[in-house]
Formats: structure tokens, C-alpha cells, sequence
């Protein structure tokens, strides 16, 4: 069994090193004794769709499975990142075509307005080119998904996330942003 070893010395903030020990300490106790009542293939492959010895070969397609989504993080801050203005998120992803399945791809984020009156807005950028934005006025936590699928760079590109505030009156929050593959 594989044995999970984060170097949690380096981990300044408290938040987050009590959910690497936790997440460290359930890979490392991981074994068949954690699943008494079975786990039947049928709720993880969808029927019909593997044939000889596929599973053998770690060759399921993302498609055969019964998951329609599947998240790629790109920014969860320990704390919500903020501005009156506008400010790199981070969550530098590197997309390349060539190592993704055809597919439909949405950007998520959980975002706030502290003003009603003013929209705030993520986006995700390749470089200075804007792919996508989502957006509320929502003075409330809110996940925002855009409503149409991602035109997605042609060839290998960077991604990352920017939070915008159209006014210095309202400060954007985001607490998270993600890539989700649809198939």
C-alpha cells in the first residue's frame, strides 16, 4: 500500500494543516476494512461499457464511468481572497488539449459581493485573454457556474483566475474556483 508523507512542517496556516493531517491520515489508513458493506462496480462503471481485462490494464475511459462531473480546483484559499479592485487569484492551471478527453468544460466559483448594487466578477484567463466570467451581487457566499461550456484553448495554455470589483464601494470575495469536465 501506498503511504501518503505531506511535509506538514511547512504548513503555516493552522486551517490548512488540520485538513492535510486529516486527509494524510485517511490515505494512510485506507484499506478494504473501510468499505464493510461492499462498493458494487455497478455504482462506479457504468453497465455494458468494459469489456476483457480493461480494468486490468487502467484503461476505463472518464466516459464509462457513472461520474458526469469531474472538478479540477484551481483556487481554494485558506482564507477568501478580497478586493476593491482587481487581483490575481492564482490557480494556475496548465490546460493542453492533447491530455483531455473531448468533453464539456465550466468554470465554477464561489464568490460575494459586500454591495447589492455592484457586480462583481471571476474570470478566467490564458495570459490577458478573458475565456470566461461569472459574476453576482449576491452579498452572500454563492457558487456561480457559467451557464454555457468553456471554449477552451486550442493548444497547451496556463489558466488562472482574476476577482474583479467594478468600484472601490464594493469589495469582491471569492473563496474557490474550478475547471468542471462534463462528459
Amino acid at each position: 500500500m501506498a503511504y501518503l508523507d505531506i511535509p506538514l512542517f511547512t504548513v503555516k496556516s493552522p486551517d490548512m494543516l488540520q485538513i492535510l493531517q486529516q486527509v494524510q491520515w485517511a490515505l494512510n489508513t485506507l484499506d478494504e476494512n473501510n468499505f464493510p458493506n461492499g462498493v458494487s462496480g455497478d455504482t462506479v462503471i457504468k453497465a455494458g461499457t468494459i469489456t476483457g481485462k480493461s480494468i486490468a490494464d487502467v484503461s476505463v475511459g472518464l466516459k464509462k464511468l457513472m461520474f458526469t462531473e469531474w472538478p479540477f480546483t484551481l483556487t481554494t484559499p485558506s482564507q477568501p481572497i478580497t478586493t476593491t479592485s482587481s487581483i490575481d487569484c492564482g490557480g494556475f492551471f496548465v490546460f493542453d488539449p492533447n491530455k483531455f478527453p473531448g468533453g464539456s468544460w465550466y468554470f465554477e466559483a464561489a464568490i460575494q459581493s459586500s454591495s447589492s448594487s455592484y457586480t462583481i466578477t471571476a474570470q478566467l484567463k490564458n495570459g490577458t485573454n478573458v475565456l470566461t466570467s461569472v459574476g453576482t451581487s449576491n452579498t452572500t457566499w454563492t457558487v456561480v457556474r457559467t451557464p454555457n461550456a468553456v471554449v477552451m484553448p486550442t493548444s497547451a495554455a496556463a489558466l488562472t483566475v482574476t476577482l474583479t470589483s467594478p468600484s472601490t464601494s464594493a469589495t469582491a470575495s471569492l473563496w474557490a474556483a474550478r475547471l468542471v469536465y462534463v462528459c
